[in-house]
């Protein structure tokens, strides 16, 4: 299991890593830029004419505007819309010149951290963002890079202080919850990344997923079940792992609907249990005429004929019933015996 869940942090760490420049610009637009074009409104028309092209990401005559305005604010929002822009280089000499003037130092630096990054210096990211954090401790979208990057190091400890931190000002934020999950995922605090599963983001499969997946290892199997919404449900890996959590939690009825709602090609089978411990490797699963079986074979070939009543499973070359909370154990020491 670690080594599938390092895999799956590493790939959500790319989206945490791309999302925070986007979430950070959104909230610059709705917070830095509404109150500045308030002030401006009545004393410069240039600057809030820029603010207003601004918002429809009209970044060309955005600049235009802004370089026309006597607001100081608005050499922060040329470097900003030169950033959208792609134009980095120009981008990086405006957001330092505002930083020597203190025009929106923090968020100045912050934006130069970003920029570092993108171009894989990470070592400059950092020293950009400890400066902006010493200007602002509370800076959410910095310790939430700042975070990122030890976390991209594989220095949980720290990534973990960071996104403390962000946790304290923004605690409803599903973003930084998600990252407070990875790295309890990546550092194998199950228990941890357990008790936080409501405040994540349930609309993100990996995040699911992995929840799910944490149900498994901890044996919670009918709440990592019924964890991921509907929807979700309609993606093969998810769909999968909630029949198997559905068996193994006792409601095989659960997961023979699911599976039975499947179109299940000739050769093919709709999975409901299985396991691949050395030496009792089983799999439960419907085959294309919906019929149920056993095979103890990791990929079935030998199928065991299985039936369903109220009170369990009947395999054949087993004397009794297998009631449905026993499933998962008498297969496994079923095919561990054969």
């Amino acid at each position: 299991m670690k080594k599938t869940a390092i895999i799956f942090v590493l790939i959500a760490f790319c989206t945490l890593i791309l999302s925070c420049g986007s979430v950070d610009k959104k909230r610059n637009d709705e917070k830095d830029a509404n109150l500045k074009l308030l002030e401006a409104e009545s004393k410069d028309a240039a600057f809030t004419e820029g603010q207003e092209l601004l918002s429809k990401q009209d970044y060309e005559k955005a600049i235009e505007s802004f370089k026309k305005s006597t607001v100081k604010d608005a050499e922060f929002y040329v470097a900003y819309s030169l950033a959208a822009l792609n134009r980095t280089d120009e981008a990086k000499k405006a957001f330092e010149t505002c930083v020597d003037k203190g025009v929106q130092p923090v968020e100045s630096l912050y934006n130069l951290a970003m920029i570092s990054y993108d171009a894989q210096d990470v070592n400059s990211a950092k020293t950009y963002a400890e400066k902006a954090l010493k200007l602002d401790p509370k800076h959410v979208a910095t310790l939430f890079f700042y975070g990122n990057l030890f976390y991209v190091e594989q220095n949980m400890n720290e990534a973990l202080k960071y996104y403390k931190e962000a946790e304290k000002i923004e605690p409803k934020s599903s973003e930084i919850q998600n990252a407070i999950f990875l790295v309890y995922l990546q550092s194998e605090q199950f228990e941890n990344a357990w008790n936080i599963r409501e405040k994540l983001d349930k609309d993100s499969p990996e995040i699911v997923f992995a929840v799910m997946q944490i149900a498994e290892i901890t044996g919670k199997f009918l709440d990592g079940a019924n964890f991921a919404k509907k929807e979700l449900l309609s993606e093969n890996r998810i769909r999968n792992l909630a029949k198997i959590l559905f068996t193994k939690g006792g409601d095989l009825i659960k997961a023979l609907e699911l599976a039975e709602a499947e179109t299940i090609e000739e050769g093919k089978y709709a999975l409901l249990d299985r396991s691949t411990t050395q030496g009792s490797a089983y799999v439960l699963a419907l085959d294309s005429e919906k019929n149920i079986f056993v095979s103890c074979e990791t990929n079935p070939g030998n199928l065991i004929p299985t039936e369903v009543s109220e009170q369990g499973i009947k395999v054949e070359g087993i004397d009794t019933i297998i009631p449905f909370k026993e499933v998962s154990a008498k297969l496994a020491d079923f095919c561990k015996a054969k």
